[in-house]
């Protein structure tokens, strides 16, 4: 534990940019305790450049305590989340991690594709330059094969963006309907990574203000 006076540490936290907008919004008393650094989101589309750029930042620390709030996007990450002194948050992927793991699966048996905010902003780059998909019989196609729905994840942070998700709509030829999601899933994941984290490396930690739940302060 820490001794009076004495500041705790702030642990880094790894991240894919496709929550970079929700974890600024988490409660300020949770975010002094954290030193978030972010990977673009679009090296989920190109998995070697993503775990490079992992390997770099935590190359770059050597020994620092780290979360990683990633989900199985590359075929190391399961690897790399296995380093001293590193917790993955759980969670296949980010959809996972905001819905909870019995709503995204449910949603997942349903046959819903989830568009998450930051890539519902780049949508186009995505799946056009990403994923080649240029024209929209080619990419109604690819949806429909293995898709029934087509849902927006509302994590409450922005705006719902009705324009965009239009585009969305038209392009892919199918409606798109929302999904109220808000932070308490991610919130709850990064305190109990965190409070893990600090028990596992000092002990005692789990007596944290900024670590229990519902705490906003």
């Amino acid at each position: 534990m820490s001794l009076p006076g004495i500041p705790r540490a702030r642990v880094r936290v790894l991240s894919c940019g496709i929550l970079r907008e929700e974890l600024g919004a988490l409660p300020p008393a949770l975010l002094a305790r954290l030193d978030i650094v972010i990977l673009d989101s679009i090296l989920h589309m190109r998995p070697l450049d993503l775990e490079s750029g992992l390997h770099g930042l935590l190359d770059s620390a050597p020994g620092a305590p780290a979360i990683l709030v990633f989900g199985d996007c590359s075929p190391g990450m399961r690897e790399i989340s296995e380093g001293t002194g590193l917790i993955r948050i759980p969670g296949v992927n980010c959809c996972e991690i905001v819905l909870g793991r019995e709503r995204y699966r449910n949603l997942r048996r349903q046959g819903v594709f989830l568009f998450m905010p930051e890539w519902t902003a780049r949508w186009r780059e995505v799946f056009q330059a990403e994923l080649g998909l240029g024209d929209s019989e080619t990419a109604r196609g690819f949806m429909t094969d293995s898709m029934k729905a087509l849902a927006y994840v509302d994590t409450g942070v922005v705006p719902v963006p009705h324009a965009i998700l239009a585009e969305i709509e038209a392009f892919f030829g199918m409606p798109v309907r929302i999904e109220a999601a808000g932070l308490g899933n991610l919130e709850s994941a990064l305190r109990k990574a965190l409070s893990d984290l600090e028990s596992r490396l000092s002990g005692g930690t789990r007596d944290d203000p900024a670590l229990r739940e519902g705490d906003a302060t």
